[in-house]
C-alpha cells in the first residue's frame, strides 16, 4: 500500500511540476490529531476488527462494513460538517432497523456471534471517525500523504501489539492456500484496493463509488456460499438489505436532493 500510494505520489507531483513529499513536516498543532487518527485508524479499527472477524463470519462483517455510509453521516450531522434531509433521515432509520435485526439475531443465535458482531461495530465507528477526523490534515497537507503517515505510524504500533502472535506462529506449516490467503489479502485487499478505489473517486466521482461499495455484501455472500458454503440466515439477509438500501437513501437520494435544493435556491441572475 505504501509502495503504491509513493508512486501515486510521485506521478501527481511530476504532472503538476512540483517537489516530492511523500511525508511532508506535520506543524506542531497537528501532530496530535495525527496519532490519534493513526491509532483509531491503523491501529485500533483492524485490530478489533480482525478479533471481531474471527468470533462472526465474512458475510455479517460486511454487512456492518455496509453501515458505514449512514455512521459517516451522522458523525457529519453530528459534527455539523454535513447535513441531510427527508431521504437522509429515512436512510438511517432504515439501516438502524437493519442493525437492531442483525444484532438480535447475533443474540438470538446462541450468543456465538453479539461479541464479534460488537467488536466489528466498534472498529467501524473508529474507522468513520477517523476519516471526518483526517479530514482538514488531507486538505493541508495532502490526501496521499496523510494516508500513507497514518499508515506508517499506526502500523508500527499495530506490529507491536501483533508481536507476541507473530512469533508464536508455525508458519513453516502452513499450506499454500494460507500463504495465498495472507498475501493476497494483503497485497490486493489493503494494497490495490485502496489505490483502485483512490483512481475510482477520481474517474467516476463518490456517488457511484457508494453504489458499487453497496455491492459489496451481497457479493461477500455469495462468494462465501459459493467457495465454502455458508449460508447466510433470512435475518441477515434482511438486515442486509435494509443497511444498503439506507446507505442509498443516506449517500445517492438524499445528496442528489439536497444538491437539486441548493442549486435551485441559489442567488438569481
Amino acid at each position: 500500500m505504501l509502495l503504491l500510494l509513493y508512486l501515486q505520489c510521485y506521478i501527481d507531483a511530476k504532472r503538476a511540476g512540483q517537489r516530492l513529499k511523500f511525508f511532508p513536516s506535520v506543524e506542531k498543532q497537528d501532530w496530535g490529531r495525527l496519532l490519534l487518527i493513526s491509532v483509531f485508524g491503523a491501529a485500533l479499527a483492524p485490530w478489533l476488527g480482525i478479533e471481531g472477524l474471527g468470533m462472526t463470519h465474512g458475510s455479517r462483517a460486511s454487512i456492518w462494513l455496509a453501515l458505514g455510509p449512514v455512521i459517516s453521516t451522522g458523525c457529519g450531522v453530528l459534527f455539523r460538517t454535513e447535513k441531510i434531509g427527508t431521504y437522509g433521515y429515512v436512510g438511517i432509520i432504515l439501516a438502524g432497523a437493519g442493525t437492531f435485526i442483525m444484532a438480535l439475531d447475533g443474540y438470538k443465535s446462541g450468543g456465538e456471534y453479539w461479541i464479534g458482531d460488537l467488536l466489528l461495530l466498534i472498529a467501524l465507528v473508529l474507522t468513520v471517525v477517523e476519516l471526518h477526523l483526517i479530514k482538514p490534515l488531507a486538505k493541508k497537507y495532502g490526501s496521499i500523504s496523510m494516508v500513507a503517515m497514518r499508515t506508517a505510524i499506526g502500523g508500527a504500533l499495530y506490529l507491536m501489539i501483533a508481536t507476541p502472535s507473530l512469533l508464536g506462529e508455525t508458519w513453516l506449516s502452513f499450506g499454500f492456500w494460507t500463504w495465498f490467503a495472507i498475501l493476497a489479502g494483503g497485497a490486493i485487499g489493503v494494497g490495490m484496493g485502496q489505490w483502485i478505489k483512490v483512481r475510482a473517486l477520481r474517474s467516476i466521482g463518490p456517488t457511484r463509488v457508494v453504489i458499487y461499495g453497496n455491492l459489496v455484501p451481497l457479493a461477500a455472500m455469495m462468494i462465501a456460499w459459493l467457495s465454502i458454503g455458508e449460508n447466510p440466515s433470512f435475518y441477515e439477509i434482511l438486515a442486509g438489505l435494509l443497511i444498503i438500501a439506507g446507505a442509498i437513501f443516506v449517500q445517492l437520494l438524499d445528496a442528489f436532493r439536497t444538491e437539486r435544493d441548493d442549486s435551485s435556491t441559489g442567488p438569481s441572475q
